[in-house]
Protein backbone atom coordinates (compact mmCIF):
# COMPACT_ATOMS: atom_id res chain seq x y z
CA UNK A 1 0.00 0.00 0.00
CA UNK A 2 1.13 3.52 -0.73
CA UNK A 3 1.63 6.19 1.89
CA UNK A 4 1.16 9.92 1.77
CA UNK A 5 3.89 12.08 3.20
CA UNK A 6 3.30 15.75 3.90
CA UNK A 7 6.23 18.15 4.29
CA UNK A 8 5.97 21.59 5.87
CA UNK A 9 3.16 20.80 8.27
CA UNK A 10 5.24 22.06 11.20
CA UNK A 11 5.33 25.59 9.76
CA UNK A 12 1.58 25.55 9.21
CA UNK A 13 0.96 24.33 12.74
CA UNK A 14 3.22 27.05 14.18
CA UNK A 15 1.46 29.74 12.11
CA UNK A 16 -1.94 28.56 13.36
CA UNK A 17 -0.78 28.59 16.97
CA UNK A 18 0.55 32.14 16.60
CA UNK A 19 -2.85 33.29 15.31
CA UNK A 20 -4.53 32.51 18.63
CA UNK A 21 -6.59 35.44 19.92
CA UNK A 22 -6.92 35.89 23.67
CA UNK A 23 -10.00 37.19 25.52
CA UNK A 24 -8.13 40.41 26.31
CA UNK A 25 -7.46 40.92 22.59
CA UNK A 26 -11.13 40.34 21.80
CA UNK A 27 -12.30 42.82 24.44
CA UNK A 28 -9.77 45.46 23.39
CA UNK A 29 -10.81 45.12 19.75
CA UNK A 30 -14.51 45.27 20.63
CA UNK A 31 -14.02 48.44 22.70
CA UNK A 32 -12.24 50.11 19.78
CA UNK A 33 -14.98 48.99 17.38
CA UNK A 34 -17.71 50.45 19.61
CA UNK A 35 -16.11 53.93 19.67
CA UNK A 36 -17.50 55.19 16.32
CA UNK A 37 -20.98 53.87 17.17
CA UNK A 38 -20.88 55.54 20.59
CA UNK A 39 -19.70 58.85 19.12
CA UNK A 40 -22.43 58.82 16.47
CA UNK A 41 -25.15 58.04 19.01
CA UNK A 42 -23.85 60.89 21.21
CA UNK A 43 -23.91 63.25 18.23
CA UNK A 44 -27.48 62.31 17.26
CA UNK A 45 -29.03 62.02 20.74
CA UNK A 46 -31.73 64.62 21.41
CA UNK A 47 -30.76 67.34 23.88
CA UNK A 48 -33.88 68.08 25.86
CA UNK A 49 -32.24 68.39 29.28
CA UNK A 50 -28.92 66.66 28.64
CA UNK A 51 -29.70 63.66 30.83
CA UNK A 52 -30.03 61.27 27.90
CA UNK A 53 -26.50 61.97 26.66
CA UNK A 54 -25.03 61.44 30.12
CA UNK A 55 -26.70 58.02 30.35
CA UNK A 56 -25.36 56.57 27.09
CA UNK A 57 -23.01 53.75 28.10
CA UNK A 58 -20.91 51.12 26.39
CA UNK A 59 -20.08 47.70 27.78
CA UNK A 60 -18.04 44.75 26.61
CA UNK A 61 -18.75 41.37 28.21
CA UNK A 62 -18.04 37.72 27.69
CA UNK A 63 -21.33 35.86 27.10
CA UNK A 64 -21.22 32.11 26.55
CA UNK A 65 -18.49 31.63 23.93
CA UNK A 66 -18.47 35.11 22.44
CA UNK A 67 -17.46 38.65 23.31
CA UNK A 68 -20.41 41.04 23.11
CA UNK A 69 -20.24 44.82 22.90
CA UNK A 70 -23.27 46.98 23.64
CA UNK A 71 -24.15 50.66 23.42
CA UNK A 72 -27.09 51.38 25.71
CA UNK A 73 -29.37 54.29 26.38
CA UNK A 74 -29.53 54.10 30.15
CA UNK A 75 -32.62 56.12 31.00
CA UNK A 76 -36.16 54.76 31.08
CA UNK A 77 -37.57 57.39 28.73
CA UNK A 78 -35.05 56.73 25.94
CA UNK A 79 -37.48 54.34 24.26
CA UNK A 80 -39.91 57.23 23.80
CA UNK A 81 -37.23 59.19 21.95
CA UNK A 82 -36.31 56.20 19.80
CA UNK A 83 -39.83 55.05 18.89
CA UNK A 84 -41.82 58.26 19.42
CA UNK A 85 -45.10 58.93 21.18
CA UNK A 86 -48.49 60.08 20.00
CA UNK A 87 -47.42 63.65 20.81
CA UNK A 88 -43.84 63.71 19.53
CA UNK A 89 -42.13 61.83 16.75
CA UNK A 90 -39.27 64.21 15.89
CA UNK A 91 -36.43 61.96 17.13
CA UNK A 92 -37.81 58.62 15.97
CA UNK A 93 -35.03 56.23 14.99
CA UNK A 94 -32.01 58.32 16.03
CA UNK A 95 -30.34 55.35 17.71
CA UNK A 96 -31.01 52.94 14.85
CA UNK A 97 -29.78 55.46 12.27
CA UNK A 98 -26.61 56.06 14.30
CA UNK A 99 -25.83 52.35 14.55
CA UNK A 100 -26.65 51.62 10.90
CA UNK A 101 -24.49 54.50 9.63
CA UNK A 102 -21.39 53.35 11.56
CA UNK A 103 -21.70 49.55 11.60
CA UNK A 104 -19.44 49.06 8.55
CA UNK A 105 -16.77 51.23 10.12
CA UNK A 106 -17.05 49.28 13.39
CA UNK A 107 -16.72 45.94 11.61
CA UNK A 108 -13.68 47.22 9.71
CA UNK A 109 -12.01 48.32 12.96
CA UNK A 110 -12.84 44.99 14.60
CA UNK A 111 -11.36 42.92 11.77
CA UNK A 112 -8.23 45.09 11.61
CA UNK A 113 -7.65 44.76 15.35
CA UNK A 114 -8.23 41.01 15.43
CA UNK A 115 -6.19 40.20 12.35
CA UNK A 116 -3.14 42.37 12.98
Amino acid sequence: MGTIEIDGFEELEQALQEMTITEADEKRAMKKALEPIYEEVMRNAPESKGNLKRQIKTSVKREDFSTVGKVRLGVWYSKFNEFGTSQSKKNVGFFERSVNSTKDQAIKILTEELLK
